[in-house]
């Protein structure tokens, strides 16, 4: 069942992309069988044709598609392998699906050049493996996973979950099969001690049922099945039968008056069902080619009326690819979890992605929940209770017998990534306007370049950043002399900090502090050597003092009150002697310079002794000045 609800999304799609070949009569009547779905079928006569050595693109788009859509990745892989052999600039689809595969075989610098190659197509730009397997693997292990005991040999997953009851899609015990896998078509079932116990009512035919959704009051259901409406099959044009939403009541404990949701068509599929929080929307799954699809299958929001009407459907554009999106599932907590295989942090296949409302209820950024709940195959139907934190989804990895369903629990080790969106202006220090065009960079600790952008408006945004990697962030811009602040990002969540700059063109005279030419330069934990990137700065001093050669410096070093008073002031006389002896050994005469340090006697604001700071407040204290005394 799950490989049908899984596809049959996409089959129209398959079916209008790959024109048939008229060639012998058997490839002919395999192409009959391929365009009716029934693969398995079609599978052993396109295969008997290959393996006698028929080369032909179309042949082997037939071949791979057969298994990709049958979700037999590691076969697929080798028939598109031969059809790009044929023809490298076969079309974006196939671009799509052979990277899929190759993900799914765990080559992904193949699977790279490929992908980008489609999302080139589309308009996009490509994440590299390398970048986005990195931010994967810090989102995982958040779960610990296990199997569970009333598996089948047939297709099995979740179809939904409440707090007590788990309800699950899995063959029935109807001898119809499903054409392109044989298998017998499926019903919903209640887990009950390990058993599955068919679902009493009208909701079981002897067409396929697949994902629920049920009210708070246990007393309405969402389900999708097969066009399949008063005893009366629905077919599309090309004679497929498409899966439609359907609502039933409990009544007297079974559930009946199954009536057909009214945005069902029989030229597209519309399945998959969730309820928000207050269940005054449903979200479903569609393939319809309107209502601002992005693509293969999306998720849509509908409003429910309190009269029993709906809305009209809209796309949730910041969920939905180019891919496929589907098994949407809301947890008690608000929490969005889906499947797709568009978005491009993917290990493979379909993988699980969450999504957490805002303060408004509004959902914004989408994670790949990680390992080991997602692999380089198919992950899907997620299902959770926010209380316990324990769930279950559906897998057909290694070691599964055809999708296999599998339980969770949270993993108390885990610890989330800290991650820290970072925003603020670019101002005119003496007059605190905003300065456009700047460009600004976050620096790490190393003093590297982590990101940077110019800035037109002079408003910088950095989201999602990995909090270890940012330390410092720089702003620079013609006229002005650079400016750095620290960063204290020690805690995730929203940090606005302004970057001043000063003119670039200060006047040396008595009292000026040339310091202001630089960065600032930072000493390392109770250390006084001159830092690589103090360095730097320092050698801006000695090209001043090079280029006016009359000029004498007092170097004043100052530290911060975190340690007591007669430590701090031998620390800056050592910061102050290391930084003369840095200036000397690079061609300043001892003669022009003097200095010592003040210790924490001449803090510049109230972070004295037993006062509270932030490490960028104090931070402005552990300052070296630059005094010009004659």
């Amino acid at each position: 069942m799950k490989k049908y609800i899984k596809h049959i999304f996409t089959y129209s799609i398959l079916l209008l992309a790959c024109v048939a070949f008229a060639q012998k009569g058997q490839v002919k009547k395999a192409d009959k069988k391929f365009e009716s779905l029934a693969y398995i079928d079609a599978l052993e006569i396109y295969e008997n044709v290959a393996n006698k050595g028929y080369e032909n693109e179309d042949l082997y788009k037939r071949l791979a598609d057969a298994y990709y859509f049958n979700a037999n990745y590691v076969e697929a892989v080798k028939w598109y392998d031969k059809l790009f052999a044929l023809n490298l600039n076969t079309s974006p689809e196939y671009n799509f699906r052979y990277g899929q595969t190759l993900k799914a075989i765990g080559n992904y610098s193949d699977a790279d050049k490929i992908l980008t190659n489609f999302y080139k197509s589309q308009g996009l730009n490509y994440i590299n493996s390398g970048e986005y397997l990195s931010t994967i693997e810090k989102n995982s292990n958040q779960y610990v996973i296990d199997t569970v005991g009333f598996n089948t040999k047939y297709s099995d997953y979740p179809a939904f979950y409440t707090k007590d009851k788990l309800y699950v899609a899995s063959a029935s015990t109807s001898s119809k099969e499903t054409p392109w896998n044989k298998e017998p078509t499926s019903d919903i079932f209640l887990v009950n001690d390990s058993e599955l116990k068919v679902v009493s009512g009208e909701i079981n035919t002897k067409y396929n049922e697949g994902s629920v959704v049920i009210t708070k009051d246990g007393n309405t259901m969402y389900f999708t099945r097969n066009n399949y409406t008063n005893n009366k099959l629905g077919k599309d044009a090309n004679k497929t039968i498409r899966l439609k939403l359907y609502k039933a009541e409990r009544i007297d404990g079974k559930w009946t008056n199954v009536i057909e949701l009214p945005f069902n068509n029989d030229d597209y599929s519309v399945g998959h069902p969730a309820l928000s929080i207050d269940e005054s929307k449903l979200y479903f799954v569609s393939d319809m080619q309107s209502n601002g699809n992005q693509g293969g299958t999306d998720i849509y929001e509908v409003e429910l009326f309190d009269d029993g009407g709906y809305g009209t459907p809209f796309n949730m554009i910041g969920f939905n690819t180019v891919g496929n999106e589907m098994f949407p599932f809301i947890a008690d907590n608000g929490s969005f979890f889906f499947s797709s295989n568009g978005h491009q942090f993917n290990l493979g296949g379909l993988d699980i992605y969450k999504s957490t409302p805002d303060e408004n209820g509004v959902y914004g950024k989408v994670d790949n929940i990680g390992k080991p709940i997602n692999s380089t195959m198919d992950d899907f139907a997620f299902v959770i209770n926010s209380d316990s934190k324990t769930g279950y989804f559906s897998t057909n990895r290694s070691g599964t017998q055809s999708d296999d369903v599998y339980s969770f629990k949270e993993n108390e080790n885990y610890k989330a990534p800290c991650i820290v969106n970072l925003n603020g202006f670019v101002r005119d220090k003496k007059t605190g306007d905003i300065l456009e065009n700047a460009l600004v960079s976050l620096i790490d600790k190393n003093n590297d370049i982590v990101v940077q952008e110019i800035v037109p408006t002079g408003k910088y945004m950095f989201d999602e950043m990995d909090c270890d990697k940012v330390k410092f962030i720089r702003a620079e811009k013609n006229g002005y002399l650079t400016g750095e602040e620290f960063v204290d990002t020690s805690k995730e969540g929203a940090i606005s900090t302004d970057i001043l700059l000063d003119p670039r063109k200060i006047e040396i005279a008595a009292g000026t502090d040339i310091g202001l030419l630089l960065n600032p330069i930072y000493f390392d934990l109770d250390k006084h050597n001159i830092r690589p990137d103090a360095a730097v700065e320092l050698q801006k001093i000695v090209e001043v003092m090079q280029k006016n050669p009359l000029i004498k410096i007092d170097v004043r070093s100052h530290t911060d009150s975190r340690a007591n008073d007669t430590y701090n002031m031998t620390l800056s006389n050592r910061r102050a002697k290391s930084t003369i002896k840095y200036l000397v050994k690079n061609g300043i005469n001892p003669s022009r310079l003097t200095g010592k340090g003040y210790g924490e006697s001449q803090l510049i604001n109230g972070c004295s002794n037993g006062v509270k700071c932030t490490e960028s407040i104090h931070q402005e204290n552990r300052r070296s000045e630059f005094i010009v005394v004659k």
